[in-house]
């Protein structure tokens, strides 16, 4: 059975198109990562054949990308059920290819990066071992048929800057400036701001530790574990003073079970936050010092709090054998149960700060935009 196409609300998807080296990659991960939606990698879902193909120097046929784009469309409508915006790096280089993704998700939207022949050529041969070779560039210009005029489509000359580009694709993408400006005010990390440049504000929040499947995997479990929680809650705490007052009774034990659920969804709460970037952060000084110095406070800040959080993991650990021992007064569970998100909670903090500790140094900068990471399809 085919999953039936529908359509999220507009402005949520989005495809990033271009002949080979046009940055599209780049570009459309860039543009995922600020507005928080799924990437999706064309070149991931290309058959082995297809990649001997390229690789050959062969260009692709209409006949060899019907697999593909079939992929694709599967991995944009498992988005799309999933909730989720996002952010497709695909070449889609002939009208026939565009209309079918259209036909299989309504609404989609794409910006074209267009660079000329020798760009391509210059982007596509400084990159070894990808298996697209610059003889098959010819090919991609020959395959081009440009989306000027199409409905949805905004084109884009593709040599900008890496930021300029994302800038506009995302204030293309964005909803109504009424919108966008409630946004803002809702949160102000949505935009990238140095505070010690303009002076018009600063992050409140920081972008997600990491990424990927493993992270969407990490969410859904955190979401609906709080959601769990929340509902318990609720349940315990209503049902409490419904009995209370229309029945002139009570429920045993129901306060020490909503603290115990509410210790819980709090240190859930925590690290579901931190992976997403959404714990508050205040960087007006650190934004004053230059390059080299914030490296240094980042990496000092976030080896601080892998620290705190090993310590408040070995704690909690001490803390949750001693209370094996121990029942709660009205319910009698044991009271290490209160200790055991704590534990969790602070070991997740312990690998999300050494991951991010990494990431300072892994990614201290940004290419320029002739020389990103460009890959093709």
């Amino acid at each position: 059975m085919q999953q039936q196409p529908f359509a999220l609300p507009t402005r949520t998807t989005l495809v990033v198109m271009g002949v080979s080296g046009s940055g599209k990659s780049d570009i459309s991960q860039a543009v995922a990562t600020t507005l928080g939606w799924r990437h999706i990698e064309a070149d991931q879902f290309h058959p082995q054949e297809n990649v001997e193909r390229m690789r050959a120097g062969i260009p692709l046929s209409d006949t060899d990308r019907v697999h593909w784009l079939d992929a694709l469309i599967q991995q944009m409508q498992a988005a799309q059920a999933a909730g989720e915006g996002f952010v497709l790096a695909c070449s889609a280089l002939k009208l026939s290819y565009r209309e079918r993704l259209r036909a299989a998700v309504p609404g989609l939207r794409f910006a074209h990066l267009h660079i000329d022949h020798a760009t391509a050529l210059q982007r596509v041969g400084a990159r070894p071992g990808h298996f697209m070779p610059t003889s098959l560039v010819d090919s991609q210009f020959a395959t081009l048929e440009a989306p000027d005029g199409e409905p949805g489509v905004l084109c884009l000359d593709g040599s900008q800057s890496r930021s300029e580009l994302v800038e506009q694709v995302c204030a293309w993408v964005r909803p109504s400036a009424t919108a966008v400006g409630m946004a803002e005010l809702v949160g102000l990390s949505a935009a990238e701001f140095d505070s010690a440049t303009k002076g018009e504000g600063a992050h409140l929040t920081g972008e997600p530790i990491y990424s990927g499947g493993l992270a969407r995997l990490f969410d859904r479990l955190t979401d609906g574990l709080m959601a769990v929680l929340m509902g318990f809650m609720v349940l315990l705490v209503f049902g409490n003073v419904v009995l209370r007052y229309a029945f002139d009774s009570g429920l045993a034990g129901a306060e020490e079970l909503s603290r115990l659920a509410f210790v819980w969804l709090v240190f859930v709460g925590v690290a579901s936050s931190m992976r997403r970037g959404e714990l508050m952060s205040f960087s007006l000084m650190r934004d004053r010092f230059p390059k080299a110095a914030r490296l240094l406070i980042d990496s000092l800040s976030w080896l601080l709090v892998a620290i705190a959080s090993g310590l408040a993991s070995w704690g909690a650990w001490q803390q949750l054998q001693f209370g094996w021992g121990i029942a709660s007064p009205v319910v009698g569970y044991p009271l290490a149960l209160a200790m055991l998100p704590v534990l969790a909670c602070m070991t997740v903090l312990v690998l999300l700060a050494l991951v991010q500790l990494v990431n300072v140094w892994r990614r201290p900068g940004r290419l320029p935009g002739a020389l990103a990471n460009v890959t093709v399809d």
